[in-house]
């Protein structure tokens, strides 16, 4: 059985350089504002200077790069539904950045991306009243910042049936661990013990001994 460590050597030495990618896109953004949370919350929070698509991008890969690692934490140890329900968020949020970052090469944003950014730094509710008492608002669906996808393939000569084909089966598939699909409880029956492993996720190799999940 191989170490964790000497797994995806690619994958990881790409993950080691994201802290100082990400710093590189936040670093204009700095300093953030120190803003006071209203009541009945004691407290503050951090905050972009400016609400923009700038900002609204480095929010949303700040969530994916820490996502990311804790993926590939959960599947060096086995936990390989959960490390599914994670790469899902991973998933959107790429999308999401995408599809925002692609209203901005146009420099004329889309009703649903514009929306988007709005929605993106509303601030929540602060207490279950105040939720109650809110407007139900729709919020942007992955298919509308989908549809920019398909036009930037249409506009760079690529095949747009074949992006939203793809990108939607991607997301069906991710769907299906955050929902708990029956095929995702049904992943982790291990046969030879006539149980669930719910503690770490295993195999048979080749050779017919058991290795963790995840591991090369």
């Amino acid at each position: 059985m191989n170490e964790p460590s000497s797994d995806f050597p690619v994958t990881r030495s790409v993950l080691a350089r994201l802290d100082e990618w990400l710093m590189a896109l936040a670093s204009p953004l700095l300093p953030f504002q120190q803003v006071a949370t209203p009541e009945p919350v004691d407290g503050f929070l951090w905050m972009f200077r400016e609400q923009t698509e700038r900002a609204l991008c480095v929010g949303k890969a700040v969530r994916m790069l820490s996502a990311i690692r804790a993926a590939l934490i959960l599947a060096d140890l086995g936990y390989i539904a959960e490390c599914g329900t994670i790469l899902r968020t991973v998933s959107d949020f790429a999308n999401e950045i995408i599809a925002v970052c692609e209203g901005c090469t146009r420099g004329a944003p889309t009703t649903a991306q514009a929306r988007f950014v709005q929605q993106y730094f509303t601030p929540i509710a602060a207490t279950p009243d105040e939720y109650d008492e809110q407007e139900r608002e729709r919020w942007v669906t992955r298919d509308e910042l989908l549809s920019r996808h398909v036009q930037w393939a249409t506009e760079n000569g690529g095949d747009p049936i074949r992006a939203r084909k793809v990108f939607r089966f991607v997301a069906h598939l991710y769907d299906k661990f955050v929902h708990g699909a029956y095929i995702t409880a049904m992943e982790l029956f291990n046969p030879r013990a006539q149980a669930f492993m719910l503690r770490v996720c295993e195999f048979l190799s080749v050779e017919g001994s058991p290795r963790r999940a995840g591991r090369g």
